[in-house]
């Protein structure tokens, strides 16, 4: 069965957990759009301007 990634409502960071990895108590969403992987949030111009300090997956946009 495959694995559907929720994102979180707050972060938009990608688990597939119901729970936010970083937040715990807040609930994720199956409803997100896009998704950019980001491993090195100091040099990236994407991480920086998305206000990404983690490296990980984030959702693009996240319905709340």
């Amino acid at each position: 069965m495959k694995k559907q990634y929720l994102a979180c409502k707050i972060c938009k960071r990608l688990t597939t957990d119901q729970f936010c990895p970083v937040h715990g108590d807040e609930k994720t969403t199956e409803e997100w759009f896009g998704f950019v992987i980001v491993n090195d949030p100091e040099g990236s111009v994407i991480a920086k301007r998305a206000g990404i300090t983690e490296p990980g997956m984030y959702a693009i946009k996240v319905r709340s």
